[in-house]
């Protein structure tokens, strides 16, 4: 959805616009009869594809993803409105936020619990956000989504992530520490294979369990050229990173955060 959000605001033509959105409400159509859910094949839910707020709202087995899906699926919601026009969209839109409470979900969707913490939730609330900040119109929710991604930002600000540093630049109008996100880019690795790199036996760092209870993690947040390949959704604070040489990634965790920087005139064009 972030993908065809930017592409039809930004790139597509009359044509590729009405594509586009046919294709965006074919899935919402979709997940919105299932119950807000995305059946697959056999009838039940994907792993992850779950809005419903039966399942948000009173399934204790779903309690971390409450605020992220919450954001998710007002986000697709918003989407599908921006580009139809259709009031049936903006209507389920209300009713998620109000008769089922998701506006409380979504004023602290980014959790801080260290048990339930994941930067892949990170990744998806950076994913989200845009399109409520970009397309809301109603004051109260404007403040609403940005009081969220306020909450968001400022526990993975320390992350030094050009991705999110941008995503927020995007969606507020200012980048929050542009030397540091155009240092990371810079300092990254041309070698785009997951070498296995073991940060765990230096002796100027600490071992710790934070920011991700289950993961060891140094104290201190290594410049990329001493860490291994990632991606966004990946815990960048890990002291052991990489697969030991079996994969390669194909580099959109670079390339995303420049042209997003490149575009909203974080980076300039080379001289």
């Amino acid at each position: 959805m972030f993908g065809y959000l930017f592409y039809y605001d930004l790139v597509a033509d009359d044509a590729e616009r009405q594509h586009v959105c046919r294709h965006v409400l074919k899935i919402i159509d979709y997940i919105i009869e299932g119950g807000y859910v995305l059946k697959d094949i056999d009838g039940t839910h994907t792993k992850w594809g779950v809005w419903a707020p039966e399942k948000l709202n009173y399934d204790p087995d779903w309690t971390p993803e409450r605020g992220v899906n919450s954001v998710e699926i007002l986000s697709f919601l918003k989407l599908a409105y921006h580009m139809s026009g259709d009031q049936r969209y903006q209507y389920q839109y209300l009713n998620l936020l109000y008769k089922h409470d998701y506006a409380a979900n979504v004023r602290r969707a980014k959790t801080y619990n260290p048990t339930w913490r994941t930067h892949i939730d990170d990744e998806l609330l950076a994913l989200a956000y845009p399109c409520l900040m970009m397309h809301e119109k109603d004051p109260k929710l404007q403040r609403l989504y940005r009081e969220s991604l306020y909450h968001w930002y400022a526990a993975v600000k320390a992350d030094c992530s050009p991705f999110f540093d941008f995503i927020y630049g995007a969606c507020v109008g200012q980048a929050s520490q542009l030397e540091i996100s155009v240092a990371s880019l810079r300092d990254a690795s041309l070698d785009l294979v997951r070498w296995m790199i073991d940060n765990s036996r230096r002796e100027d760092i600490q071992i710790v369990r934070t920011p991700e209870l289950e993961q060891l993690q140094t104290n201190r947040l290594l410049p990329p050229s001493e860490r291994g390949v990632i991606r966004w959704d990946d815990n960048p604070w890990k002291a052991v990173q990489g697969d030991g040489g079996n994969s390669e990634s194909d580099g959109v965790w670079w390339l995303l955060p420049y042209w997003i920087g490149r575009y909203y005139g974080y980076i300039q064009p080379p001289q």
